[in-house]
């Protein structure tokens, strides 16, 4: 490049032309464009992927199966996220059937439990969970049976894991759910109903729900 500019520069002596200060000019301009351009490559410099997980918007899968309601519960535990597993229920129509010692302990916690008993022992747990990570829920042996078109149930052993703030209460608790699943008009899949078993556990979802509401 240094020979080059010397040949535009010095192949002509004494004072120059008008027309020589044109051309100068324009090489003057052309080699400012050019020292721009390779300050300014970063910019053109591909990112560094992100890592997976890092991002902070809760995951909701459209419920056009039975399946998808099971993994945005899941979803909605392990984000501790009330507005998705306020979704995962059909809000006119949702019951619950706690285990028998949970309904033993304090039959009238559960008369007409529904939806807003879910969500509000659901936002309570949330909070006492604030800040912490950790939250998991695990399925085991699942088993999704057609009722009808329309309607399936699902049988799964779970343990489900909330680190909270909540002092003497487990952070784990396990046993049996049974899901009834209904399908709307629109083609949308919803818990309808939801009944708990403790299948030997001292601990079970029924009393998560007892002690958080």
């Amino acid at each position: 490049m240094t020979s080059r500019l010397t040949i535009l520069f010095c192949t002509r002596t004494g004072a120059p032309s008008a027309s020589g200060w044109v051309v100068r000019w324009k090489n003057l301009a052309a080699i400012a464009v050019v020292g721009i351009l390779f300050l300014s490559c970063s910019l053109f410099e591909t990112r560094d992927p992100e890592e997976p997980g890092t991002t902070t918007v809760p995951v909701f899968i459209q419920p056009d199966r039975p399946q998808d309601v099971i993994q945005n519960l899941q979803n909605a535990v392990r984000a501790m996220n009330l507005d998705n597993y306020r979704r995962c229920f059909d809000g006119e129509a949702f019951s619950y059937q706690p285990s028998s010692v949970a309904q033993s302990s304090n039959p009238d916690l559960w008369l007409g439990w529904g939806l807003s008993e879910e969500e509000a022992y659901f936002n309570n747990m949330r909070a006492e969970a604030e800040g912490l990570s950790g939250h998991e829920l695990r399925l085991e042996d699942r088993r999704f049976v057609q009722i009808s078109q329309d309607r399936e149930q699902f049988d799964a052993d779970y343990r489900i894991t909330v680190r909270h703030n909540r002092q003497g209460l487990p952070a784990e608790a396990q046993g049996r759910m049974r899901l009834t699943m209904v399908r709307d008009e629109s083609g949308s899949w919803a818990i309808e109903s939801w009944s708990d078993a403790a299948e030997g556990s001292d601990f079970t979802w029924s009393d998560f729900r007892a002690a958080f509401l």
